[in-house]
């Protein structure tokens, strides 16, 4: 590179030949801080090219920050800022107190992370998203390991205004969780949030903390969801199987191929088979709870008919070490995996961990179907297809 540099300054005619088409694809290969370094103010005609160029921004170091803020900012349009990462409540005040939000409308991708309440009942920064209509991934942290962030209402006016009010359409991939959450009322439903009945793009989404019921609002859009995570906790309530829930005529999640939930004590098999109702085509499943759902037979009868193509199976159930109802369910779960056919085939393993120096245990139980088992698997289900089998229970 220096010596390019060097050849450069000599002979500015020379390298003014190479084509435009090939100085972008350099520059392809080096972020906003190092391109404006190593290139800016080398001839009009290069300054010319990086006017144009398409900006990836990831400004989550302080020294990449200030040196943006410094040597590049005043001379760029914003308008070609294609993603931005920042990171640290301060500096991305900072920075979009110098450019607004709103006037980045080529963004593709957005990361904040580190981000704690504006304190706006009129969501003035958040309602700019309205703006950014090619947005494709949005990367919401809020709070940090320090301090968590305890105000809620910003979280909810993201998701509803991105499920209800057409806030970035073409998103595919979206991220919102808190980094602590020890907030409270986290279980209550997303206020406003109404059922959605237009499908989006969604294909990947991760929040925190969620109820059952805005779940259901949510189903209708994810049509179009291939991975589903709710990472911390899914939470229930009253009003689940008397108000809000119905028999389904269609699966609403048929792309879904990997579902990722932390489930609450009150959420039963019951919930578990709705949900799995809507993702007949789910390959890998992880759920995540406290010991009542470490039911052998329970899981079989539920993964044998509502999950016929899973690869992968991941319950992790906890407990304390004294409890002896824990102890034993996770001793007849480990029995029926060395005994039944279904759990047998899968070759399925159940694992005993404790946490730390804790008086608090896992019991973890996994199966992983290969590539032979999955073949197996597709010529049986051809063949109950084509009505010369009933039904089965293993791959």
């Amino acid at each position: 590179m220096e010596k390019l540099l060097t050849i450069s300054n000599k002979h500015h005619s020379g390298i003014e030949l190479l084509s435009v088409e090939l100085w972008r694809e350099i520059f392809d290969y080096f972020n906003v801080n190092d391109l404006w370094y190593s290139f800016r103010g080398l001839n009009k005609h290069i300054d010319g090219i990086i006017d144009q160029v398409q900006l990836h921004l990831n400004l989550e170091r302080k020294g990449k920050y200030d040196y943006y803020i410094k040597n590049i900012l005043p001379f760029i349009d914003v308008v070609n800022i294609r993603s931005l990462k920042l990171r640290k409540h301060n500096r991305i005040k900072h920075f979009f107190s110098i450019s607004s939000l709103q006037s980045l409308v080529q963004l593709r991708l957005l990361s904040l992370e580190y981000i704690y309440s504006f304190d706006d009942n009129l969501f003035t920064f958040w309602n700019q998203l309205s703006s950014l209509k090619y947005l494709r991934s949005l990367r919401v942290i809020f709070g940090s390991k320090f301090r968590s962030n305890n105000d809620l209402e910003e979280k909810q006016f993201i998701i509803r205004s991105i499920f209800t009010q057409d806030f970035c359409p073409l998103l595919n991939c979206i991220i919102i969780k808190n980094y602590g959450n020890d907030s409270v009322n986290t279980e209550l439903p997303i206020p406003s949030l109404i059922q959605t009945t237009k499908t989006t793009n969604i294909k990947y989404l991760t929040i925190d903390r969620l109820t059952f019921v805005d779940l259901i609002e949510l189903l209708p859009a994810l049509q179009k969801t291939k991975s589903f995570c709710i990472d911390d906790e899914f939470f229930c309530n009253d009003q689940l199987f008397t108000q809000r829930i119905v028999p389904i005529t269609m699966s609403l999640m048929p792309e879904c191929s990997k579902l990722d939930l932390s489930v609450p004590a009150d959420m039963t098999f019951e919930h578990i088979e709705y949900i799995l109702k809507h993702t007949p085509n789910l390959k890998k499943l992880i759920i995540t709870n406290d010991w009542h759902l470490l039911d052998a037979k329970k899981w079989e009868s539920i993964l044998a008919v509502r999950c016929l193509r899973l690869l992968e199976f991941e319950l992790t159930c906890n407990g304390a070490d004294n409890d002896t109802d824990y102890e034993e369910a996770g001793y007849d779960f480990e029995a029926e995996c060395k005994m039944t056919t279904f759990w047998t085939e899968r070759n399925s393993v159940v694992m005993h961990e404790s946490y730390g120096e804790d008086d608090f245990y896992f019991t973890i139980v996994k199966f992983h179907i290969g590539k032979v088992s999955y073949l197996q698997f597709l010529s049986r289900l051809i063949l109950q297809k084509s009505g010369q089998a009933y039904i089965f229970s293993s791959f």
